[in-house]
């Protein structure tokens, strides 16, 4: 080895680098082929889940929380020591897709309030599409928002509209034969300081699911698997399957056999849930 070759060999890699590393993408110039291999990547990889923000929370149990830690968050992905939901994912995104020479803007969703889900929004060749891959749903590719747009997998299916306002897309859900909405979104791009409100509100037990309970979901290209606290829900193309957890230390092997993270701070992550019901009973 030549010392030209040591002292590049010993140069961190930047963040954006570490990024594409772990999902295991090139670097391309943006388009939306390379946005889509983004996407795909970033659903198999990161799981969804409330386990990072449980910690968040359980480091400080009163009051705001600490803003998001890129370099954290990115670490505990790598590890599969952390998961993301959508304020996570999407504000990751973002700085990924920004520094990949993106113009992404950030919009929210919501199902019981506005901002409760937040996804990206990226204009390509004159198209708008959503990046939405924080949702716990197999949506592996952009969404385009300028057609309705549906997706199926394993047994599971999504259908994407135009609402009745301008800046307004609906999210529905088959569920028993019948399309139901899931999702409202107002695609208008949100500010800063909005989207600071939304974070430390879902960090209030009962606000939201995020700090209400213990939630997981890894996708695959064959599976779907979801876990609501006690409940563990498979989707395949076999069928559903739908399991009870009746005892605590199977909740790690779970983690490791289901979700692949054997290093998944389950734990830490259910006595934080813990003391705040606790919290919230003792009021």
């Amino acid at each position: 080895m030549t010392i030209s070759q040591t002292i590049v060999s010993t140069v961190p890699a930047t963040w954006t680098d570490r990024y594409l590393a772990m999902l295991g993408v090139e670097r391309k110039a943006p388009s939306l082929e390379a946005l889509a291999e983004i996407c795909r990547a970033h659903v198999e990889w990161v799981m969804f889940g409330s386990v990072q923000s449980l910690m968040r929370r359980l480091e400080q149990p009163d009051g705001p929380v600490p803003a998001m830690d890129f370099d954290h968050l990115l670490t505990s992905w790598e590890r599969r020591t952390g998961t993301g939901v959508c304020f996570e994912v999407a504000a990751m995104v973002h700085r990924l897709l920004t520094e990949l020479g993106y113009n992404p803007q950030i919009a929210f969703g919501g199902k019981v309030w506005m901002g409760g889900h937040q996804v990206n929004v990226v204009e390509l060749d004159g198209r708008p599409w959503m990046v939405d891959p924080g949702n716990g749903a197999p949506f592996f590719d952009p969404i385009p928002l300028d057609q309705v747009f549906e997706i199926h997998h394993v047994g599971l299916s999504y259908r994407f509209r135009p609402g009745e306002g301008e800046q307004e897309w609906i999210q529905e859900r088959l569920i028993d034969g019948e399309w139901r909405t899931f999702f409202t979104y107002d695609l208008r791009p949100s500010t800063p300081e909005e989207r600071d409100e939304k974070y430390q509100r879902h960090h209030i037990h009962g606000e939201s699911f995020v700090c209400t309970m213990v939630r997981l979901v890894r996708v695959s290209q064959t599976e779907v698997a979801s876990l609501a606290d006690s409940t563990l829900t498979r989707y395949t193309a076999a069928g559903k399957t739908v399991e009870t957890i009746a005892d605590p230390s199977e909740y790690s092997r779970i983690a490791a056999e289901v979700f692949g993270a054997p290093d998944l701070p389950m734990d830490e992550a259910r006595a934080s849930l813990a003391a705040l019901k606790a919290a919230a009973e003792a009021q």
